[in-house]
C-alpha cells in the first residue's frame, strides 16, 4: 500500500466516508458515455454523439465538459458556445441520450476559458460569507475564487438553488470535478478548521443528495480514489467513480488500474473506466483497444478528453478494425447492463465492490461474482495469470474449461481479451441482435433472458431494474444438471427466454412455449411463460 493511502488513513474522519455501503446504481449509468473537451460547444457534442451512433455503437449519456457556462459554476449556460441549450438537451433525449454537466464547487472572479471573469453569483456568495476559509479567494486550476463551504446549511441551500437553475428534465446528473483540493492541506469551515480529506466529503455529500432527492435516476461520476489527491468522494453517496485524469499511453492505462483496484479494495461500488484517458498522450491504436476491453469489464466505459476527442479516442479514426472491435466491446458490455444493476444492488446491501478480488499485481478482477478478466497493458497480445482459486472456470470465447487457480499463459489476438465465466452462474442479460451470450436470436430482444452455466446445482436470486433507474424486481433462478429441474420465479407473469450452456444430449423439454438444443455446441435456448416457471429437461 503507497504513503498516500496509509496517511490517508491514519486521518480521523468528520464524516466517515468509508461507514456505509455504496448507493444502488441507475440502470442507465451503466451505459456508453462519451463526450469531449476540444470545441466545447452544441457542435461538438451533437457531432461526438452522432458519430458514434453513425456507426452503430450504443451511447447511453454524454458529458458537457467545462467550460459551458459564463463563468465557472454561476450555472448560466454560455449561449456563444450553446445558443439553445434546451433545444440540444431535448435533441438528445429523444436518442434517450442521458446529459451530464460538469461542475466544481468553486466560484470565481476570475476565470480560465470562459466568457466572463467574475460570475454574477460571486459577490453573494463573498457577502454572505458562504466559502471556506472565511471567503478568501484562492487560485486553483480554472482559476480565482472561492470554494463553497458544505458544512454551511445556507450555504449548501444557496447552492442548490443554483443548481435548479440547469438540472432539467433530460439533464441526469453532474462530472463533480475537484476543486476543494487547491485551498490548502487545512480549510476554515462553518464548524472549525479540518484537514482538506475531512471536508471533502461534505462537498460530494451534498451533490449526492441533491441530485437523488431531484431525480431518483440521477448519478454523480467523481473521484473514489485517485492519484490526484486521494479518496474524495464518501464510498455511501457516490453512485460512479471516476478515478481522474490519465493519459491515454501503457502508462495510463496501468495508473488508471493502479487507482480502479485502490478504490474497489475500499469498498467503492460502481467503477468506471476512462477509455483512452484525458490528456498528455494520445492512444494508439492497440492502446485504444486495450483500454476498451479493460474498460468493458468495469462499471461502464466513458470515453473522451482533450487528447484526441476526435481523433485518437473515435475508434474509427484508427481503422475498420478497430471501430469493429471497439463496437464489440460496448456491445459486450451493455447486454450485461443487467448483471451489472444485480450487482449493484448485491453492493448496497451486502457492501463491496462490482470489482472483486483485484490484483494488482497481475492487473486482474472479477466483475460481480461470476465473470473474470485480466487486462493487457502492453503491445502485444501475450499474457500470463492465475484464475480465481474457487470453483471451475469456462474461457468465454472458447468454452475451454479450467479448474480454479489455474495458470494461463497465452496469446490474444487483438479481438480478444482474457473473459472467464464461474460454473454454476446465471447471468441476465439484455440482449442485442448478434448477441455475444445469446448467438443470433434478434426474437430474444426486450425479454428477460438468463444465461446458465451450469454446475451441480445453480441457485441465484437476481435483482433486476424495472427502467433505467434504481427501481428492481427479484427473481430467482435454480436449476439442477443431474434431475434436469430448472425453476424460475418472477414477481409477475412474463415470458423469459434461459440458455443453458453447453447441456448436450437433450431429448425433451416440458412445460415451456418453445426449445432447441444446438447440435453443435450443445447449448440448450428454452422460451417459457409463467410467474413461477417449473421446467423439466429430459436427456438422453
Amino acid at each position: 500500500m503507497n504513503k498516500l493511502l496509509i496517511s490517508f488513513f491514519a486521518v480521523t474522519m468528520a464524516v466517515d466516508v468509508f461507514a456505509d455501503n455504496p448507493p444502488v446504481t441507475p440502470a442507465w449509468a451503466f451505459r456508453h458515455v462519451v463526450w469531449e473537451d476540444s470545441l466545447n460547444t452544441t457542435k461538438g457534442a451533437v457531432g461526438i454523439v452522432d458519430g458514434y451512433l453513425a456507426h452503430n455503437i450504443p451511447v447511453g449519456a454524454v458529458i458537457i465538459d467545462s467550460p459551458w457556462s459564463t463563468s465557472y459554476n454561476d450555472f448560466n449556460w454560455d449561449l456563444q458556445r450553446y445558443p439553445d441549450p434546451q433545444k440540444m438537451i431535448g435533441y438528445f433525449k429523444e436518442k434517450d441520450v442521458k446529459v451530464l454537466l460538469w461542475l466544481a464547487g468553486a466560484v470565481n472572479h476570475k476565470c480560465k476559458d470562459t466568457a466572463l471573469d467574475k460570475g454574477d453569483t460571486y459577490d453573494e456568495a463573498v457577502a454572505k460569507n458562504y466559502g471556506i476559509n472565511q471567503s478568501r479567494p484562492g487560485t486553483w486550476w480554472k482559476g480565482e475564487g472561492i470554494h463553497i463551504d458544505f458544512t454551511n446549511p445556507e450555504a449548501k441551500e444557496w447552492w442548490y438553488k443554483q443548481l435548479d437553475k440547469v438540472f432539467v428534465d433530460g439533464v441526469y446528473g453532474w462530472k463533480v470535478d475537484q476543486g476543494e483540493y487547491w485551498f490548502g492541506d487545512t480549510v476554515e469551515t462553518s464548524i472549525g478548521k479540518m484537514s482538506n480529506a475531512e471536508f471533502r466529503p461534505y462537498y460530494y455529500d451534498a451533490m449526492y443528495d441533491y441530485t437523488v432527492k431531484n431525480n431518483p435516476a440521477g448519478v454523480i461520476i467523481a473521484r473514489p480514489y485517485s492519484h490526484q489527491g486521494g479518496f474524495a468522494a464518501s464510498i455511501g453517496k457516490l453512485n460512479m467513480g471516476w478515478c481522474g485524469d490519465f493519459s491515454g499511453d501503457w502508462e495510463g492505462l496501468k495508473q488508471q488500474i493502479d487507482n480502479i483496484y485502490n478504490s474497489a479494495i475500499r469498498g467503492y461500488g460502481s467503477l468506471a473506466c476512462e477509455v483512452g484517458g484525458f490528456y498528455q498522450k494520445r492512444s494508439t491504436k492497440t492502446q485504444l483497444i486495450r483500454y476498451a476491453q479493460f474498460g468493458c469489464m468495469t462499471a461502464t466505459m466513458i470515453n473522451g478528453g482533450e487528447n484526441g476527442a476526435f481523433s485518437n479516442h473515435l475508434p474509427w479514426y484508427h481503422d475498420g478494425e478497430t471501430e469493429d472491435i471497439y463496437r464489440n466491446c460496448v456491445i459486450l458490455h451493455e447486454e450485461l447492463v443487467p448483471y451489472l444493476f444485480s450487482s449493484s444492488v448485491d453492493a448496497n446491501l451486502q457492501g463491496g465492490s462490482l470489482l472483486k478480488d483485484v490484483n494488482l499485481d497481475e492487473e486482474s478482477h472479477r466483475l460481480g461474482a461470476s465473470l473474470f478478466t485480466k487486462a493487457i497493458t502492453k503491445d502485444n497480445g501475450n499474457v500470463e495469470y492465475r484464475l480465481p482459486s474457487d470453483g471451475e472456470w469456462i474461457d468465454f470465447w472458447s468454452g475451454e474449461k479450467f479448474q480454479g487457480g489455474a495458470l494461463i499463459n497465452r496469446e490474444y489476438p487483438m479481438d480478444r481479451f482474457p473473459l472467464f465465466v464461474k460454473s454454476g452462474s446465471v447471468i441476465p442479460v439484455e440482449v442485442a441482435e448478434n448477441s455475444f451470450w445469446c448467438g443470433d436470436k434478434p426474437e430474444y430482444t426486450g425479454t428477460r433472458t438468463f444465461i446458465i452455466y451450469p454446475s451441480d446445482n445453480v441457485a441465484d436470486k437476481l435483482h433486476l431494474p424495472k427502467g433505467d433507474g434504481v427501481e428492481y424486481d427479484d427473481y430467482t433462478v435454480s436449476f439442477n444438471s443431474k434431475t434436469g429441474k430448472l425453476t424460475v420465479n418472477c414477481p409477475k407473469s412474463e415470458k423469459i427466454n434461459v440458455i443453458v450452456k453447453g447441456l448436450g444430449g437433450v431429448r425433451k423439454v416440458n412445460n415451456v412455449k418453445s426449445w432447441n438444443c444446438n447440435s453443435h455446441n450443445g447449448d440448450l435456448a428454452l422460451v417459457a411463460e409463467g410467474s413461477d416457471i417449473d421446467v423439466d429437461i429430459i436427456k438422453d
